[in-house]
């Protein structure tokens, strides 16, 4: 199997500029991250007039930016469906000082619920499960980091949160995330 890895954020981050859209990596991922947890296809191209409305002031996508974000797309939902618990929140590096990470992350579960948020989701349908990491998420959202604390004990905690942000994910994708079109196997004729 081969190993699915998204894009850096420094890439997208420059991307993003270059094609003049107006949102960060963070935000962008958490927006795709969610449409795609919330039940949208991944077999077309259904999520190009919310990323327009969301990340491009309601204006068509160039080619480029286009392009671009399909690759973002395309590798986070192989990322969710490749069966394991391998998922990526597109964030900052490590060596970023702990704030502009903790901000990224804040930026991503907002963007990640807003997707979600436009799936339609009948809130009275979801699962324990899901309403349960839906509430965490939205805790974690109000979250930030205090730089008056202890920042290397504020930065283990951090990397907790973000493994949580995972697991709710995973959750939310298991429970609501529609499957990708399999193709059946064309029936064999066999010789009597």
């Amino acid at each position: 199997m081969s190993e699915i890895t998204l894009p850096t954020y420094q890439a997208v981050e420059s991307a993003l500029k270059e094609q003049g859209l107006a949102s960060a990596p963070a935000e962008l991922h958490g927006l795709l991250s969610g449409m795609i947890c919330g039940g949208l296809s991944v077999d077309d191209d259904s999520w190009v007039g919310p990323v327009c409305d969301y990340a491009n002031e309601g204006e068509p996508l160039t080619d480029g930016a286009k392009v671009m974000v399909r690759t973002l797309f395309s590798t986070t939902a192989n990322e969710l469906f490749s069966g394991g618990f391998e998922f990526s929140l597109l964030m900052p590096d490590d060596d970023e000082p702990l704030t502009v990470r903790a901000d990224a992350l804040t930026e991503w579960v907002n963007s990640f619920i807003s997707g979600l948020g436009l799936m339609d989701l009948q809130k009275n349908q979801l699962s324990e499960a899901v309403t349960e990491a839906l509430a965490d998420l939205q805790d974690i959202a109000q979250l930030g980091i205090d730089e008056d604390d202890d920042m290397e004990e504020q930065a283990a905690l951090f990397e907790q949160v973000v493994e949580h942000v995972r697991m709710c994910v995973l959750s939310c994708h298991s429970e609501l995330g529609q499957r990708p079109a399999v193709e059946e196997p064309e029936e064999k004729l066999t010789l009597h």
